[in-house]
């Protein structure tokens, strides 16, 4: 296969002629991004230049290429046949209007994997199938279904779905369904058993493997499902961690105690040592929520309130008043200016 002999690459990519290898690489993405088949299917023209492009920096990127282009180049007869005895074996092959990614190794091959998130590029000889587009939908759940997992129904619209159908948890894309009639509403509902894993969070994506909008070959997309959970009256989470606020008496703090302590899995006993402090935070081990990958769990806090008792009766008061001058403490004493 014989490259252009008219054809001025510099121009195609749009670099002057000094330009270095990374200049040479920046213009090759920008321009390979707009023309790329994925991005414009059908479009014969964009075909074209992406394959011109393409053909451009395959020879500049090159270091040996790009000499034998700028001494022959698109100045005369010598650039077809410049590269008939280079070193490697460059005649051509893989350059021109019959330009085909398939032979690459390496090189545009290894690009394009950066470019397209590990896709690859194939032959423009053979068309790749393309996949359906994903489905993306929220799902709401308990606290309790969240730690536990738990295996709910999930109504996929075949079609496209309206805001009345989201609001019943039916999730599409579009403006209309069967639910809210109209032209092209769809013919089905599909209801799908979901398994929601222990762990999750709100933000939390659940992936369904091929249960998104069919493409042109028939290979469906994936359905994501993402997590909404509500609020638990008790715990406040903190990653997989959870803390729990637990009030006790001034007798506890002061003197020690055996707490009753909430956990997700009921209650367990706590000890409190002697002399803790309002805010002071103990550690319950594997308490906490369970990890979404890797097996475990996280912990649970216990956050120490001390309660000051109120309405005291006037024998309460005078014990309280005797014991602070039994304690003769100054606890200010490091704030004064």
């Amino acid at each position: 296969m014989r490259a252009s002999a008219s054809r001025d690459y510099y121009r195609v990519l749009g670099v002057g002629r000094e330009a270095d290898e990374k200049a040479i690489k920046t213009a090759f993405r920008r321009l390979a991004r707009k023309y790329h088949p994925d991005v414009n299917p059908g479009d014969k023209e964009a075909e074209r230049k992406f394959k011109e492009i393409s053909e451009a920096y395959e020879v500049l990127r090159d270091p040996k290429k790009r000499q034998q282009y700028d001494q022959f180049g698109h100045l005369g007869a010598g650039w077809q046949h410049a590269g008939a005895g280079a070193p490697g074996g460059w005649s051509g092959a893989g350059v021109g209007t019959d330009f085909d990614f398939g032979g690459f190794r390496g090189g545009l091959g290894d690009l394009f994997e950066e470019m397209l998130g590990g896709r690859g590029v194939g032959s423009f000889t053979q068309a790749r199938p393309r996949r359906g587009r994903d489905v993306r939908g929220e799902i709401e759940m308990t606290f309790d279904d969240a730690f536990n997992g738990v295996t709910r129904e999930v109504a996929v619209s075949v079609g496209q779905t309206c805001a009345i159908c989201q609001g019943q948890g039916i999730v599409g894309q579009g403006s209309v369904c069967a639910q809210c009639g109209g032209a092209g509403q769809v013919e089905r509902l599909k209801r799908l058993q979901v398994r929601i894993p222990p762990g999750v969070r709100t933000g939390s994506r659940i992936r369904v493997a091929g249960q998104g909008e069919a493409g042109p070959s028939g290979q469906r997309g994936d359905l994501f499902l993402i997590a909404k959970v509500a609020p638990h009256p008790l715990f406040k989470r903190q990653g997989d961690d959870l803390q729990v606020e637990v009030p006790v008496t001034y007798t506890e703090a002061a003197l020690g105690a055996e707490l009753d302590v909430p956990t997700m899995n009921g209650r367990v006993k706590m000890k409190l040592p002697a002399g803790a402090s309002s805010g002071q935070r103990l550690r319950l081990a594997g308490r906490g929520m369970p990890h979404m990958r890797g097996g475990g769990r996280g912990d649970l806090y216990v956050q120490i309130k001390i309660t000051v008792p109120k309405n005291l009766s006037q024998e309460e008061r005078d014990l309280i008043a005797r014991l602070g001058q039994m304690r003769k403490e100054d606890l200010r004493a490091n704030l004064r200016a």
